[in-house]
């Protein structure tokens, strides 16, 4: 049988410790870019804000990887490209769009030259999830239990920010 715990712990602070340097690698499947292609999407009232980081693969000389902030209501989102490293093009547009339900991250492909786009590109992604801690208010939305079973009496009790564990 395989034993994980060779390759992880528990960290400081409740956290997953990576053990003997284990590192993380990511493969497919991808995304093939295309007009109003959604990348991804989730339910505004489960999570409220996401952490990406795209993979962009359009031939052997155009890769591009870039690290976004998704923040959503049910009416509003936002995205904001923080890190962006390609060889001298961007390969994608990254919107969002919301539709009082689901926050969608959409990609374009971007202009190669005037008449041509970068089109076929293929987006690999991880991502982070954070929770809505607030249920949202109005309509049927109703908070769904995250299904987490750790004591979080000291959560956001006002010791200094941070997690509280």
């Amino acid at each position: 049988m395989f034993d994980v715990s060779r390759l992880f712990g528990k960290g400081i602070r409740n956290t997953l410790l990576l053990k003997n340097g284990l590192q993380l690698s990511y493969n497919g499947p991808y995304v093939v870019v295309g007009t109003d292609t959604v990348m991804d999407q989730f339910h505004v009232n489960t999570f409220c804000t996401a952490e990406y980081t795209m993979s962009v693969d359009y031939d052997t000389n155009n890769k591009e990887i870039i690290k976004i902030l998704v923040s959503a209501t049910p009416s509003n989102s936002s995205v904001t490209v923080y890190g962006r490293s390609n060889m001298g093009n961007d390969l994608v547009v990254v919107t969002t769009t919301v539709n009082n339900s689901y926050v969608r991250v959409i990609l374009n492909p971007a202009q190669k030259t005037p008449t041509t786009t970068y089109a076929g590109a293929k987006v690999i992604f991880s991502a982070t999830y954070f929770q809505t801690q607030n249920a949202l208010q109005g309509g049927d939305a109703e908070l769904i239990n995250s299904g987490n079973n750790y004591d979080n009496t000291n959560v956001n009790s006002g010791q200094g920010g941070g997690s509280g564990y």
